[in-house]
């Protein structure tokens, strides 16, 4: 793995830090955060995604507002074999509703969040997941989420340390509503958030100024949050860690002191909210294994007094991340609405 290795110099990491915070943003917009030429900031994202430093451009989607909730399975696997993980994870990786994917080291070997619009609908589709692939698991738990959000790598500049990230999503389905042309472009922003306009307006044969007018819409009433980076750890030489914390009851506001630490820390860049086998989970990505310990070191110290327990995973690999779930079922048709887009609608 050290070969793969991708040492960042000042330019990079100002540019990785740009696009962690918009990763829409035009490549003038890069230069000048990075304080080079458009040309070689262009150069240099180029060289970043060639390299696998950045994984995918991520968008952020209020999973609420599509009519959808999000629950986590952590499952710890039994002896199985390359060839039936594989498969497995083959199969999650295919699921329209299967938001994230990830392999990990730790007390679990698999975790991912899939989405439902309600708990039938969620055990219907574990319940098939279970036919097939059942027999592999040796322990799952489930996980709600009530809130995750995000935060700025701050670790990637100085001199920036908790910079506030409003970006996140929530677990009451609210159901907003949305026609074949926004699903079409959510569609895309799930596969690649810095996809081009134009790009989306050829694929879907609307305008690019109706597209550009229906992405404005979809971040107004805060169905599309912002788009963000995920990146290849392994080839930055650090390691991503997630902490799964049994928090005392009845502490609310120590609960949102803990959540605010958590905002200004430079290397933690996510946190949920849950209920279950646990009720809080932390993201870090550090260096090192003894930068991690440093972090937990500080927080039980700070929160002694709320923290029961506490494990962690590793996660060394991300297999999947789109928030955007399979299309439902629209009954308007695609002329219809082209016709409404020509007359102005929204």
């Amino acid at each position: 793995m050290k070969d793969k290795m991708l040492k960042l110099d000042v330019i990079d990491r100002r540019i990785l830090y740009a696009l962690d915070r918009d990763a829409r943003a035009p490549y003038a917009s890069l230069a000048t955060e990075a304080r080079v030429s458009k040309e070689v900031a262009r150069y240099r994202v180029l060289q970043l995604e060639k390299a696998g430093a950045i994984r995918k451009y991520f968008t952020i989607f209020d999973v609420a507002r599509l009519g959808f909730t999000n629950r986590k399975a952590f499952i710890k696997l039994r002896n199985v074999d390359e060839r039936q993980e594989r498969k497995l994870l083959g199969f999650l990786q295919r699921h329209p509703r299967v938001a994230w994917l990830a392999s990990c080291d730790g007390p679990y070997d698999l975790a991912f969040g899939m989405l439902a619009s309600d708990i039938e609908q969620y055990a219907e589709q574990m319940a098939d997941l279970d036919d097939r692939f059942g027999h592999l698991f040796l322990q799952r738990h489930i996980v709600p989420i009530v809130q995750g959000q995000y935060f700025h790598r701050d670790y990637l500049t100085s001199g920036r340390v908790g910079t506030a990230r409003k970006y996140s999503f929530g677990s009451v389905p609210k159901g907003h509503k949305l026609d074949e042309l926004d699903w079409d472009i959510m569609l895309e922003l799930g596969l690649d958030g810095r996809v081009p306009i134009v790009q989306i307006a050829r694929k879907t044969g609307a305008g690019a100024d109706v597209i550009s007018r229906r992405l404005r819409h979809l971040e107004k009433t805060g169905v599309v949050q912002n788009q963000i980076l995920v990146l290849d750890n392994a080839i930055l030489g650090q390691l991503h860690y997630k902490v799964l914390v049994k928090l005392e009851s009845g502490a609310k506001k120590r609960h949102d002191q803990l959540q605010a630490f958590c905002r200004t820390h430079p290397n933690i860049i996510y946190t949920v909210r849950t209920f279950g086998p646990w009720e809080f989970e932390i993201d870090l990505e550090v260096p090192d294994a003894d930068a991690f310990r440093d972090v937990m070191r500080n927080i039980k110290k700070e929160f002694a007094d709320i923290i029961r327990d506490y494990s962690h995973v590793s996660i060394y690999r991300v297999h999947k991340y789109n928030f955007c779930p399979g299309r439902p079922v629209i009954q308007k048709s695609r002329a219809r609405q082209q016709r409404q887009d020509r007359a102005g609608f929204p």
